[in-house]
């Protein structure tokens, strides 16, 4: 029983939560640690800050992250991927642009998981084909965002099912060509006419 003296802390589960930037928590911050944002790649030496391997070992201790941000660790591999969507339940965003060592594996792992969602950036992760970002329209009912530029081996089976499957999606692709964005959206309807 507690007296009014040893009272534990009023704040609410919410209010503990933090938010990490281009570093690793701590052991302390593991549990608290809700959003994760490494974006900055190189120290000024050009040596990488964080790798893979130190951010698939701190992923397990860290159930309650809600966004995660790995631009800035590039050689994040599907090992990573597939340890944040064992631990991170919650997962509501991804920003996975530009780790090109991700492969349809690691995205798939994330479909299966029936996590809540909500956006996915996946630029220049040239891994990708079109049965994992097929499995994200269909799976991931509450996507409003899908980002998925410079992905080569794409094909418009894949941009005709996020059309189809995900209605939700507001943001879908940023094209820095409006003719090549053109010339997918003809191809998707060549497509579906054909059917």
């Amino acid at each position: 029983m507690l007296l009014d003296g040893e009272s534990e802390s009023t704040g609410s589960f919410h209010e503990d939560m933090i938010k990490i930037t281009d570093r690793l928590p701590t052991e302390e911050e593991y549990r608290r640690v809700r959003h994760l944002i490494l974006v900055q790649s190189q120290d000024r030496f050009g040596q990488a800050l964080i790798t893979d391997e130190q951010v698939a070992r701190v992923l397990p201790f860290c159930p309650h992250l809600e966004t995660v941000c790995l631009t800035g660790v590039p050689d994040t591999t599907d090992r990573t991927i597939v340890q944040l969507a064992e631990n991170a339940i919650n997962l509501l965003g991804l920003n996975i642009s530009g780790c090109a060592q991700v492969t349809d594996v690691g995205v798939l792992d994330l479909t299966n998981k029936s996590l809540p969602l909500q956006w996915i950036l996946l630029n220049g992760v040239v891994g990708l084909t079109d049965p994992s970002i097929s499995a994200i329209a269909k799976t991931c009912s509450r996507l409003v965002e899908l980002e998925l530029c410079d992905l080569p081996l794409l094909t418009p089976v894949a941009v005709r099912d996020v059309w189809s499957f995900s209605r939700l999606v507001v943001q879908y692709m940023k094209s820095e060509s409006r003719h090549e964005f053109n010339d997918f959206q003809q191809k998707i309807t060549d497509i579906t006419t054909s059917q």
